[in-house]
């Protein structure tokens, strides 16, 4: 495991998260809602669960768990995400998890994708998150994995090293860390995203420097369009449930 240090103050983070704003998401919709349709299928069948996404952002997933049966709320502290979520008829709380905690709802499912990375202090984030999962309910988180061989072959060259990521979890730290707070952890597995070729070489681009001019000449003659099913091994998907 490995995290930022010194981090920034409770305060200065949430006051970031709060003004975040990121067309370039919008611009990214269709392949955000390929990438959620596709790991939906991981929660099983939706048989009217109720269902919260913490880090719903502009609430895509929330329409997609909507369509396939779940009745979901969603957890944003982007005012400008949460506010596009809400325009699709969500209930989306605008408050950090510990404080939905505390307000003693309860979920059948609790979904973090790639939100984990982002909490200053994610064992007691996951307390919170443990008490809004009923007795028998699960959790789905996906994060990168700085464990993977991905991860140590690149170093200080691997892409998602960014000033937004706080904390990077292995397998076997993450999946600790959700045991010691309450969970079982029930499955582990690799993450994939349907990114455009425009964004994956963009990202190439921008960890690659020496590589970029050839790739921003590739960029221009490959249809943005084009979505890529994208996993090399270093972002996960982990599942565990609270036992009864």
């Amino acid at each position: 495991m490995m995290f930022q240090w010194p981090l920034q103050s409770p305060d200065t983070l949430l006051q970031a998260y709060q003004d975040v704003e990121d067309p370039l998401y919008v611009a990214e919709k269709d392949n955000r809602y390929h990438t959620f349709r596709r790991v939906l299928r991981e929660l099983g069948p939706a048989r009217d669960r109720t269902l919260l996404d913490v880090g719903a952002y502009c609430g895509y997933f929330l329409d997609v768990a909507r369509e396939a049966g779940f009745r979901p709320e969603g957890l944003e502290l982007s005012r400008w995400a949460a506010g596009n979520a809400r325009s699709l008829g969500f209930t989306v709380h605008g408050i950090p998890l510990r404080e939905l905690a505390a307000k003693g709802l309860q979920y059948d499912v609790v979904t973090l994708w790639d939100v984990v990375e982002h909490f200053a202090d994610p064992r007691e984030e996951l307390k919170a998150a443990l008490k809004l999962v009923r007795p028998g309910g699960r959790i789905y988180l996906s994060t990168i994995d700085a464990g993977s061989l991905l991860a140590r072959l690149m170093g200080g060259q691997w892409p998602w090293l960014m000033d937004m990521h706080l904390f990077y979890f292995g397998r076997r730290t993450l999946a600790m860390l959700l045991e010691e707070v309450g969970f079982h952890v029930t499955d582990v597995r690799t993450y994939t995203h349907i990114i455009s070729a425009d964004y994956l070489l963009r990202k190439v681009g921008a960890s690659f420097t020496p590589a970029a001019p050839a790739l921003e000449l590739v960029r221009r003659g490959v249809p943005s369009s084009w979505s890529i099913p994208f996993n090399l091994g270093d972002n996960m998907l982990m599942a565990a449930e609270r036992p009864l």
